[in-house]
């Protein structure tokens, strides 16, 4: 027995400190719950729980992200479900503007409302987001960009491919295209026939604004054409020229009387018989009515046509009588016989070559000439109207009011319209008797005194007959420096046409100095010869501060063109004198300004606003502008007037062959460069546009190569129009400029655009995957992509509707339809992509559920077997401390001994 070491007592506090430890450990499963709290309650169990236990959060989290990837493509797939909204009414409203019931104007209310509904889906593609990240505008699938504005990718979803083997890559980068065309033809357009609704419209007017004229007007003038001259010569002013008459009797008075005209039959030289002459020696008989003539040539007559001429008319004029003042002429082997007519009883009457001599100079078939009896005495004729330096010009119009057989006189109304040099304007009319023989002055106070007389000649009163008119022009050298002429020509397709509306110019003297910054009023008479109509036009020059100078050839002030109602019209009529701009009502529909809109085939719009002063050439560089500048085609050609015009000339080539139309012309092949206008209905029917030429599209041949390494992408890719569907990859379309390697040429032959495709064209695309990855996993590569392509307006070809005319609202049907199909293609691929993920959400549930409960196996305490050890150890711990209680007192025993 020893008190140094107590064995016992130390065996217990190390039973009880091991049961301590137990219990401690035991106690800190109990009251965590997990059997390894630290690496040394189970090293590897714990290493294998770390793992499970990273597992296990990644598959929680892949659930969370799967949940926001639905919640994504809800987002996505609600703005779409509006989309789908809008086109279903787009299409509506197409299907509405196909029907003919409606007018152009409400065609163009419906396009007002399609405009808007494009720019909402526009606009929804642009806003849609979701944590700032834009679903519906192609960024979520693929940022681009190219080296050209009119170079577009249209993205319909990532580049990011999956092989067979698993393995993940997206074919991005930056591409060369390479495109060869074959032209294709562009639309072109044709106008109603513009024609005059309105008289005294001017056309093809010129003015010599250098020379003193800045503009003309004119009031009633006969429709024709106009030339109006200036000369340095002065008018002498003693005579009245005789510029139109109507009705004229008939009675022959003293006239020449052309006999006939033969060919004869040996023309040329005859040649000569032995030593004597062709014609020496032959005896011609004629025959006129019942009086004969026989000649006998002389040995001396030569052989030419002409001097038998001479010789014949020689022996005619010896025989006297009837045939001694017949002359005889020759004119490349045509005779003629003339035989003046004194007293007026020649009637048809032949000269006939009757024997054998003559038949073989002139033959038997030709050898008769017919007598012609010319009653062409005219009223000048037979009044006479005599001037003496008159102060003023003048034109007169003399009317024949009465004729009186009995009395020997004629009663006339004389109207003159006077200007004087300074360009003084004055009118008077007044009635005067004229009796044969007798002169009689006329005009004396406009004039001046006895300036103007007329005499009415001798046995000529029955000539005349009430109604006859005559018009005299009176030009005044007094105070003039210069002459002015006007001289115009009736329009033949004008219902009261008679050719020249002036047989002689119309001459007026004039002070140039005293003319200048004044409206010159040239009033004349024009008188149609066919029916006596008289028309009193004033023809107004508006002068400036120039002077008025001539030549001695004429210097041009003015031209013009006066129109007839229902006359094709000229470029520079104004559109409120054109028919097609009133209707039957007479309502002039461009009392307020009108306005056009052109809309291209790609989508683009121009406006075009009309006034009631433009004039049809205005129209035409309105249009010009607005294809050329507004649509952006003058790009294409050097040549940017010809995309309207507006047709003067019958005859010209091709298209524009027909007076009095608009060609409208667009240079961009096919279906791109289409035109249509929309405005009100009735404009619209104004212009009454047809096709004349189909559009046609181009052609082309396509290389891609990649831009850095040179590697051939696309080899030779064929398309018609000016986008790739799916070439360079399945989701990218790529849109390029529809003119693309062609070069646009005006023919100034052909009037049209003609096309040089020799060219390559050349732009680079670059291109980067964005495809939206969804982390649906708790390792690498257990993703998802999803495709969410470009739903704007543009990306569904939605710039193409177009519903202001019946066969575009039409057309417009198909297009949405085709938009429609890509929205709920679109759609559809999100309603996948929200399945597939419901039910990898349930996968990944499933899946940490069994994980966790594998973790939880490793790390969790059993607690019913641990409250078992715990009371174990806990019994243990108190018999282990009775026992060292009991061995701490062993030591007492020693004192017992020294008792």
């Amino acid at each position: 027995m020893v008190v140094n070491h107590n064995i016992p007592a130390l065996i217990s506090y190390n039973a009880v400190s091991r049961t301590n430890n137990a219990l401690q450990k035991s106690i800190q499963k109990l009251s965590t719950g997990l059997r390894i709290n630290s690496a040394a309650d189970d090293a590897a169990g714990l290493a294998i729980s770390e793992k499970m236990r990273a597992q296990i959060r990644g598959l929680d989290r892949a659930v969370a992200n799967s949940q926001d990837g639905i919640s994504m493509i809800q987002t996505a797939e609600g703005a779409l479900n509006e989309t789908h909204s809008i086109l279903q009414r787009m299409r509506e409203l197409s299907v509405q503007a196909a029907n003919d019931t409606l007018t152009q104007q409400d065609r163009g209310y419906i396009q007002l409302e399609i405009d808007q509904l494009r720019e909402e889906i526009t606009r929804i593609g642009n806003t849609t987001q979701f944590n700032k990240k834009k679903l519906l505008n192609g960024d979520a699938a693929v940022l681009w960009s190219s080296d050209n504005l009119k170079t577009k990718a249209i993205i319909n979803g990532g580049l990011r491919q999956i092989d067979q083997f698993g393995q993940k890559n997206a074919i991005e980068g930056n591409y060369n295209i390479k495109i060869k065309a074959e032209a294709g033809q562009s639309e072109v357009k044709k106008s109603d026939i513009f024609k005059i609704k309105h008289k005294d419209v001017l056309m093809n007017v010129s003015t010599n604004k250098a020379n003193g004229v800045d503009s003309v007007k004119t009031d009633n003038l006969p429709a024709g054409t106009y030339n109006i001259d200036a000369f340095t010569a002065v008018p002498a002013g003693n005579k009245a020229v005789l510029t139109g008459q109507y009705g004229f009797d008939p009675k022959p008075v003293g006239k020449q009387v052309l006999v006939g005209t033969a060919t004869i039959v040996n023309g040329g030289n005859a040649g000569t018989i032995g030593d004597s002459k062709y014609y020496a020696g032959k005896t011609l008989t004629f025959r006129m009515g019942s009086s004969e003539a026989t000649i006998t040539l002389d040995a001396g007559t030569t052989d030419t046509q002409a001097d038998l001429a001479t010789a014949i008319q020689g022996k005619l004029t010896g025989l006297g009588g009837l045939w001694a003042d017949v002359t005889v002429t020759q004119t490349g082997g045509k005779f003629t016989l003339t035989k003046p007519d004194t007293v007026g009883v020649l009637e048809e009457q032949k000269i006939q070559a009757t024997n054998t001599d003559a038949q073989s100079i002139f033959g038997t078939g030709s050898s008769e000439w017919t007598a012609h009896a010319s009653n062409t005495l005219k009223l000048d004729q037979q009044l006479g109207v005599t001037v003496n330096a008159p102060s003023k010009n003048a034109n007169v119009l003399l009317e024949v009011t009465d004729v009186n057989t009995a009395a020997k006189s004629i009663t006339m109304k004389v109207t003159a319209n006077a200007i004087d040099a300074k360009g003084v304007t004055s009118t008077k009319t007044q009635e005067v008797t004229l009796t044969e023989g007798t002169d009689i002055s006329v005009l004396g106070d406009l004039l001046g005194d006895d300036k103007v007389k007329l005499t009415l000649k001798a046995n000529m009163t029955d000539t005349f007959k009430k109604g006859n008119k005559l018009v005299y022009n009176i030009a005044s050298g007094v105070d003039a420096d210069i002459s002015v002429k006007v001289k115009g020509t009736a329009n033949s397709k004008w219902e009261q046409s008679w050719g020249k509306i002036t047989d002689d110019e119309v001459t007026y003297g004039l002070k140039a100095d005293d003319v200048k910054n004044k409206e010159l009023h040239f009033k004349n008479f024009y008188l149609n010869s066919k029916n006596g109509k008289v028309y009193e036009g004033d023809i107004v020059l508006s002068t400036n501060n120039n002077k008025m100078e001539g030549t001695a050839a004429g210097k041009p002030l003015a031209s013009f063109e006066v129109g007839f109602v229902g006359q094709v019209a000229r470029s520079d009529v104004k559109l409120r004198d054109l028919d097609k701009f009133w209707d039957a009502q007479g309502r002039f529909m461009l009392k307020d300004a009108q306005t056009l809109t052109l809309t291209q085939g790609d989508g683009k719009q121009a406006k075009v606003t009309l006034y009631a002063n433009d004039t049809l050439g205005d129209v035409a560089r309105k249009l010009n502008e607005a294809i050329g500048t507004g649509l952006g085609q003058s790009a294409y050609v050097d040549n940017a007037g010809n995309f309207a015009v507006f047709v003067n000339k019958d005859g010209g080539e091709g298209s524009e062959s027909v007076a009095g139309t608009f060609v409208i012309r667009s240079v961009i092949p096919g279906a791109t460069g289409k035109l249509s206008f929309a405005g009100d209905e009735d404009l619209v029917k104004a212009l009454s546009l047809n096709v004349i030429q189909n559009s046609k599209e181009s052609d082309y041949s396509v290389d891609i190569t990649d831009a850095h390494t040179g590697k051939v992408v696309v080899s030779g890719a064929k398309t018609t129009g000016n986008k790739l569907i799916g070439t360079l990859h399945s989701n990218i379309d790529v849109e390029f400029d529809a003119m693309a390697g062609i070069i646009a040429k005006w023919d100034y032959a052909k009037k049209q655009y003609v096309y040089d495709s020799s060219n390559d064209y050349r732009t680079v695309l670059h291109l980067a995957d964005n495809t939206t990855v969804f982390q649906i996993g708790a390792n690498e590569g257990e993703d998802m992509g999803i495709n969410i392509g470009d739903m704007r307006a543009h990306a569904l070809g939605l710039n193409e509707v177009l519903v202001t005319d019946r066969e575009s609202a039409a057309r417009s049907i198909t297009v949405i339809d085709n938009a429609l199909d890509r929205v709920s293609t679109q759609r559809a691929k999100l309603g996948a992509y929200q399945n597939r993920l419901e039910h990898t959400i349930n996968n990944l549930t499933v899946a940490g559920e069994n994980m966790t409960a594998a973790e939880s196996r490793i790390r969790d305490t059993d607690m019913a077997k641990e409250m078992m050890n715990f009371t174990k150890l806990n019994i243990m711990l108190q018999a282990g401390n009775a026992m060292l209680a009991q061995a701490n007192q062993l030591p007492q025993n020693v004192l017992s001994l020294i008792r």
